[in-house]
């Protein structure tokens, strides 16, 4: 036996301690006797026990994909949607979203993350606090149908027996089904053949879109499409179809008038909701191409409608103008005139403008070509008004009664042509005479008959003047003296020994002696002089032969007289 002794004061300290134990001791058992003595029924005391099973998170809110999508507004490919919810866990356990595309989810073993069915998922959350909000997202891929329904789920992560919620598709556009827009495929595209300038080009496509939705066409003046339109606006736009089902077509009046040439044109394909085609024909260039128009000639006046009369010896001027009009415009694509030249041709109408259509052809006497024209009302939507002077020579045949060609006119034609070489040619309808110039020129402008004694004579008739023609037909002459006699103090005539006209001689031939001469008289007599028609650079002529006999008593002095002669139109014969 062990034994150990506690000093005085260790047993004070154990004696305080134990001194409440013994006093509560005592009190227990005091109680137990009274109630013994009060109640004696018997009773049996049962054990308790209650397993708490995992229940599975529920939805609080959404869920929801964002944006959201509908059947007007689908998602793109490469949009990224987010799927987002709340869900409260009654075991406060932390939970995943997952968002299928089947309606079947498996949680996951050990706190990990839930699994749909193979290849089904769509996206799934981060763990997250029960009560907290979370959200995954999906990118749009070219493999997704026009509409993919999914599935949502809410999965805790408890280790042992993990749960997930029944399938939740939210509602309205933003639940299911995803909508994914598809590009519209585009394998070609056609243009219309050339046309002049008003008329109608057409585009054709061959495009149809996979998800069942309607396309348009639209073809740009510059390559590039923006928002479903040419990036450029109205003003880079050609035309655009409207929605339909498929192989679209578009048409463009061209303006009349319209420069010729190519014009490029660019082919776009997009859906309703203007998500453009990836497909090969899109953005091909199918330039259409207008033709190029012959100018025409209209309005053609020669002389303003009135008969020439020309001036002797000299040109005239006679004006021509035409309106000249090109569908193909005022200037062409370089910017330049679309009309390169304008040139008229005048010419006596039995002549034809056959034969008076190169310059090579020119001849004074009937034919005028190629005669340069200018502007002279500006061009204003490819009208233009051109005005050009012919210079015609005072020899031009004449086309009056008494000439050589009394059925002929004048006319003219006017030739327009343009920079791609397209020549339009209109000749005046009714034409104009050219009247007859009936002029003359003889010279020398004094006959002198020289020093003659009295009852000398030119014999033969020795003294010449020259005629020649200043107008446009044959000459003949009528010959008078302006007074009955020659004076020394002429033209009064008042002293002296006058010299009766009657010894002045005249004849048409070389060497005719002065007796068989005509005699001059105060009467216009007319001499068949025969002076042709000039029809050349060479001026014909023709001469009369004079002389005077002195009589008898006349007294010596200088006379003077004044003969005229008066050129008529000759017989066409002898032009």
């Amino acid at each position: 036996m062990t034994k150990f002794n506690l000093s005085r004061k260790y047993s004070k300290v154990v004696l305080f301690l134990l001194l409440p134990l013994l006093i509560l001791g005592l009190f227990a058992f005091i109680s137990n006797k009274i109630n013994k003595g009060a109640s004696a029924a018997p009773y049996t005391e049962i054990s308790t026990r209650v397993t708490i099973g995992n229940s599975s998170p529920t939805f609080s809110a959404g869920p929801a994909e964002s944006p959201a999508t509908s059947a007007t507004a689908p998602a793109a490919i490469g949009a990224v949607i987010t799927y987002s919810a709340t869900a409260t866990d009654s075991n406060a356990e932390s939970y995943y979203l997952l968002i299928c595309r089947t309606n079947s989810a498996t949680p996951g073993s050990g706190g990990s993350a839930p699994t749909c069915a193979a290849s089904q998922t769509l996206c799934t959350s981060t763990v997250t606090a029960s009560g907290t909000g979370t959200s995954c997202t999906y990118t749009t891929v070219v493999g997704d149908s026009w509409s993919n329904a999914w599935y949502a789920f809410v999965c805790d992560n408890n280790s042992t027996s993990a749960a997930c919620s029944a399938s939740s598709q939210g509602t309205g556009d933003s639940g299911s089904p995803l909508y994914v827009n598809h590009a519209p495929a585009f394998t070609a595209s056609t243009v219309s053949s050339a046309v002049d300038p008003g008329g109608t080009i057409t585009w054709g496509s061959t495009a149809s879109d996979p998800d069942g939705n309607t396309v348009k066409l639209i073809v740009c003046k510059t390559a590039g499409i923006s928002a479903g339109a040419c990036d450029g606006g109205a003003g880079d736009t050609w035309c655009t179809s409207s929605l339909t089902t498929s192989d679209p077509t578009c048409s463009y009046v061209t303006p009349n008038p319209y420069a010729d040439g190519t014009y490029a044109a660019y082919t776009y394909i997009v859906d309703q909701f203007n998500l453009a085609s990836a497909g090969v024909a899109q953005g091909a260039d199918k330039t259409y191409t207008v033709n190029n128009t012959t100018p025409s000639v209209s309005s053609v006046t020669l002389n303003s409608g009135s008969a020439i009369s020309l001036t002797e010896s000299t040109t005239t001027n006679v004006p021509m103008t035409a309106v000249i009009t090109d569908t193909n415009g005022c200037t062409n694509q370089s910017a330049t005139d679309e009309i390169t030249s304008v040139k008229g041709y005048l010419y006596r109408s039995s002549v034809t403008y056959a034969s008076c259509d190169t310059s090579g052809e020119a001849n004074a006497n009937n034919c005028y070509p190629e005669v340069s024209c200018s502007v002279s009302v500006t061009c204003s939507n490819g009208v233009t008004t051109y005005s050009c002077t012919a210079s015609v020579n005072h020899y031009a045949d004449s086309t009056v009664a008494s000439t050589q060609y009394p059925s002929d006119t004048w006319k003219n034609s006017i030739k327009a042509t343009d920079d791609d070489a397209a020549v339009g040619t209109t000749e005046i309808t009714t034409g104009v005479e050219l009247n007859a110039i009936v002029g003359g020129d003889t010279t020398p402008t004094l006959l002198d008959y020289g020093t003659l004694a009295v009852g000398a004579a030119n014999n033969p008739l020795d003294k010449e003047l020259t005629t020649t023609p200043t107008g446009n037909v044959g000459l003949d002459v009528l010959i008078k003296a302006n007074t009955a006699n020659m004076c020394t103090d002429y033209s009064t005539c008042t002293g002296g020994t006058p010299i009766p006209i009657t010894y002045q001689k005249y004849a048409l031939a070389a060497s005719t002696s002065y007796a068989s001469g005509t005699a001059l008289s105060t009467t216009d007599t007319e001499a068949e002089l025969n002076v042709q028609k000039q029809t050349s650079a060479t001026v014909p002529s023709k001469k009369t032969y004079w002389g005077i006999q002195i009589p008898t008593g006349t007294i010596a002095g200088v006379y003077n007289g004044l003969n005229t002669l008066t050129y008529i139109m000759g017989e066409t014969a002898n032009w």
